[in-house]
This record gives structure tokens, C-alpha cells and sequence, in this order.
């Protein structure tokens, strides 16, 4: 395995290959993680992992200072499981200094998370963007817990013909329900004992929406009801569009509810998709 740390380093290694496949992370790896990588293999033995810590995608330095850093326990990880090449490069890598060049994002980046994280999936577009451009893969792969985010880098290849396929990979999660996530480590033993509530109740709420028993407005509040009562603060839970985030328009039928809410001190986000038949 090999682990790279500089843009040049890794533009020259990967030059002389195609069929390269890209797993962007943040570090502090899991089973989700673990299945992109899995699924990318199934394409191409040259997959390359980074792990970077992206400031710009965080709204406090609090929140970016605690969010975990098990780099060694990761690259361990990777070894094991076959990965041939790392990327971890420092902040000094990725950002240049004098850079004004930003990404305007489509609309639907400033509402959902957007509407409660400013600036944060303009970080993530910045910092995937220049990933794509050093990596060059053929393909990269992310989880769709993050649905919002998988549907915006989608635009974003698309508005700017970046000739990468996107690969949606389903989200794994633990036995109780709980989607994983690097953030899960963070729950007291307590409020993870409370956080499978979130997907409960985004389940309790398909099956209403499949039932037809209530409007859709209705089944939303039914939801922050529920988690508030819990214990919960809700930012959010919305049945919209899964090809357009958008809310549903008359007699659409392919939907996602998506929900972000915070237990204790983390917050947690989470989806499901599904159809309804007439």
C-alpha cells in the first residue's frame, strides 16, 4: 500500500493508470466505508482512498476540532483489506493561500442541510473538486446516507461534463437500525442506546406515506413530534423528490424522506427512499 501526502506525488503515480477508482473520506473508518471500497473493487483493482479532514465543510471550530482523527487505526484498515493507494494530504495541500475561485452550487444546496449548515456543501464541492481533478478517476463512489450531498456532487459532474461516474452505494448500517456513521462514536452510551429513534421514525413515516392516511405535511409533523418528544432537536424531517430534492409534485411517486436531528451534542442525518404505487 501506498500512502501519498503531496498533489504531485500522487498525479505521478496515478498517470500511467486507468480504471481508477475514488473513495473520498474523512477518516475514522467503518463499515460504510468499508462497502464503498468493496463496491469499487468490483470495477478495478487501482482504488484509491483518501482521508482528509475538510475545514470548509464544518460551521464551528468546535465541531471541526472534535470530530475524530484515527488516521494510524485507518491506514491499518486499508492495509488489511487490500487498498493500494492512500491519499492523505495536509490542509497546506489542499488550500491554496490567495484562492477566490469559488463553486455556485444549484439552489437546492441552501435548503435541507444547506439551510442549517451555510457554507458547508460549498466546502464539500471546493474540496471533492479538487480531489476529482488530482485523482483523475474513472468513477468514484459515495454513500447514499448522505443524500444530499451524493445528489449535488451528481450536479456538479453533470453541470460541468467531468467525465467521472458517480456510484450511489446503499447505507450500511448496525443491527438496531442506526445508519453508520463516523459521528456515531461520539453518542454517549445513553443517547446511542436513543439514536435508532431517527430511522424508527423515518420508517413509521413511509409507511403512513405509503398508506395514504395522511397528507404528507401531516406525516412530517407526525415526525418532529415524535423525535421532539423524545428528546430530540429537529432540524428537519421532509418527504421530497429523489430525482429533484424538491417537494413532490402531483402523482410523483419515486420520494425519499430525509431527516436531520440532534441528540445530546451530535447530530445525525439519515434517509429512505421509496415508491408509491397507485
Amino acid at each position: 500500500m501506498q500512502i501519498i501526502h503531496t498533489n504531485y506525488e500522487l498525479i505521478n503515480i496515478l498517470k500511467p493508470l486507468k480504471n481508477i477508482a475514488f473513495v473520498p473520506t474523512m477518516g475514522n473508518l467503518h463499515a460504510g466505508h468499508l462497502s464503498l471500497i468493496q463496491e469499487a473493487f468490483k470495477k478495478t483493482k487501482y482504488v484509491v482512498v483518501s482521508i482528509f479532514i475538510n475545514p470548509l465543510q464544518f460551521n464551528s471550530n468546535e465541531d471541526f476540532k472534535k470530530y475524530p482523527r484515527t488516521l494510524e487505526e485507518d491506514l491499518t484498515m486499508l492495509k488489511k483489506i487490500g487498498v493500494p493507494f492512500v491519499f492523505a494530504p495536509s490542509e497546506s495541500e489542499m488550500f491554496d493561500p490567495l484562492q477566490t475561485a469559488q463553486i455556485h452550487l444549484p439552489q437546492i444546496a441552501y435548503d435541507l442541510c444547506g439551510k442549517f449548515r451555510p457554507g458547508h456543501f460549498e466546502g464539500v464541492a471546493a474540496i471533492v473538486n479538487k480531489l476529482f481533478n488530482v485523482v483523475q478517476p474513472e468513477m468514484a463512489f459515495f454513500g447514499k446516507k448522505d443524500f444530499q450531498q451524493l445528489f449535488l456532487i451528481k450536479e456538479l459532474v453533470r453541470q460541468l461534463d467531468s467525465p467521472i461516474k458517480i456510484i450511489a452505494v446503499d447505507t450500511v448500517r448496525h443491527e438496531d437500525g442506526l445508519a453508520r456513521s463516523s459521528r456515531n462514536s461520539l453518542l454517549n452510551m445513553g443517547d446511542r442506546k436513543k439514536a435508532p429513534q431517527l430511522f424508527q421514525t423515518l420508517s413509521s413515516m413511509k409507511e403512513k406515506a405509503i398508506k395514504k392516511s395522511l397528507s404528507f405535511s401531516e406525516i412530517e409533523a407526525f415526525g418532529t413530534q415524535s423525535l421532539n418528544a423524545a428528546g430530540w432537536i429537529v432540524d428537519y424531517l421532509t418527504i421530497r423528490s429523489s430525482q429533484s430534492l424538491e417537494s413532490p409534485v402531483r402523482d410523483e411517486n419515486q420520494l425519499v424522506i430525509l431527516g436531520a436531528a440532534t441528540l445530546g451534542s451530535v447530530r445525525l442525518i439519515d434517509n429512505i427512499e421509496f415508491c408509491i404505487h397507485d
